[in-house]
């Protein structure tokens, strides 16, 4: 389980998560919802070690983040498009990943597999498309073949048969009993394919519910969302 508690963080001196209680289960695939700014990322990077919170915990399998012995076995991330050195190749970037976390190296041909890179695994990342990038940084999060992953957007980017694949991924690591928490602002995907739904108001947890419980009697996703934020969202975007 991945479970957060309390969690507050800080960041130049601004309260961006105040109290922040959820979890994630074996084979739960939860989605994290909210406006622009509202501490989406921050959460994401805080669960993975990147920002250290203020106060609360984050227990991973029942240890902290800073506890445990082989960090990337346990959770694989994605959070940005740009990780990668540009001048490098996908599968040298994975490879340098892989050594560094104690991982064999003979699992970087199988997640390019996975994520349909194979063929272009020695091209350099500089010229890559965004949806190639993405595909790449999602390669990066299974490379430890962790149980906990979280992605943060991983659809921007891909094009429709790239969505369609990444939906199906997503289901068959979920079925697998993995834990995964995305934050994305695709609501189509997001009705598709969610276990449950987290969404973030102002730093705080404004729903936190199964998916057909928090669309409830509203008309759609989308209705529900905004009625969780309490009106309409600027520019019509969540992310």
């Amino acid at each position: 389980m991945l479970d957060i508690s309390g969690l507050s963080v800080r960041v130049g001196g601004q309260a961006v998560l105040d109290g922040v209680t959820t979890r994630v289960d074996d084979g739960e695939l939860v989605y994290l919802l909210g406006r622009n700014g509202t501490g989406k990322t921050t959460l994401l990077r805080t669960i993975c070690g990147v920002i250290p919170p203020a106060s609360g915990r984050i227990l991973i399998d029942g240890k902290r983040f800073t506890e445990l012995d082989s960090p990337s076995t346990v959770i694989g991330m994605h959070l940005g498009t740009d990780d990668a050195h540009p001048g490098h190749s996908a599968r040298r970037h994975l490879t340098w990943l892989a050594r560094a976390g104690g991982i064999p190296t003979g699992r970087v041909a199988e997640v390019l597999d996975l994520v349909g890179l194979t063929d272009v695994a020695g091209r350099r990342v500089v010229d890559y498309s965004l949806g190639m990038r993405q595909r790449l940084g999602i390669a990066a999060a299974l490379l430890g073949d962790a149980r906990t992953l979280i992605l943060d957007e991983p659809v921007n980017g891909l094009d429709i048969d790239g969505i369609r694949w990444l939906r199906g991924l997503l289901q068959d690591l979920a079925g697998d009993g993995r834990r995964l928490l995305i934050a994305s602002h695709h609501l189509d995907e997001v009705a598709r394919t969610a276990d449950r739904v987290v969404v973030l108001d102002s730093g705080r947890i404004a729903a936190d519910a199964p998916l057909t419980e928090f669309v409830g009697g509203h008309a759609d996703l989308e209705e529900a969302y905004l009625a969780a934020v309490g009106g309409h969202t600027p520019a019509g975007v969540i992310a």
